[in-house]
């Protein structure tokens, strides 16, 4: 269950830099990306996506090879795109979001473990659905679903993190 915990709280993190990085994009236009204070937070991002990895990979996951694949490979595909997106490549972006895609189909894993919390689990899974299909619609400056997206992802995460400290979850 620790590890369970200490993923959530790591990707509660990650979701608000996240979230962060979409409103300071919508606001300053996508240009911005290849802004040094930007990519830096992508890399913070991505970084923190290594031990929230870990960490529910050492978890008791229902369906873990959502997790155990899914997750690796959203990893290395967004850590191509961050290395030309340093370079101010705009594949970079577009790898990004590629690798973002599997980011709902690696927390299924997650759904199904905690589906018995019905609020938070949907919260987490469509927020993170919304959110990977609002990411190309910056190309059209419209910003807000992924932000939206993020933010019901957020919340779904929250409301884990507190059933977790009520010992409800695993």
């Amino acid at each position: 269950m620790e590890y369970f915990r200490f993923g959530n709280l790591t990707s509660i993190v990650a979701g608000f830099l996240i979230l962060a990085v979409l409103i300071q994009i919508a606001f300053f236009g996508l240009k911005s990306v290849f802004t040094l204070p930007i990519l830096a937070q992508f890399w913070i991002i991505w970084i923190l996506s290594i031990p929230a990895f870990l960490f529910y990979h050492k978890s008791p996951l229902r369906r873990k090879f959502f997790m155990n694949y899914m997750a690796p490979l959203a990893i290395g595909i967004t850590l191509i795109g961050l290395i030309l997106a340093s370079f101010h490549y705009f594949l970079g972006l577009e790898l990004i979001v590629l690798g973002y895609i599997f980011e709902p189909v690696a927390g299924i894993s997650i759904y199904l473990t905690v589906n018995k919390i019905l609020l938070a689990s949907n919260l987490f899974f469509w927020g993170a659905v919304i959110y990977t299909i609002g990411l190309p619609l910056y190309l059209f400056n419209i910003s807000e679903v992924a932000i939206l997206g993020d933010v019901i992802k957020i919340i779904g995460l929250i409301i884990l993190g507190e059933k977790i400290k009520e010992r409800k979850i695993l």
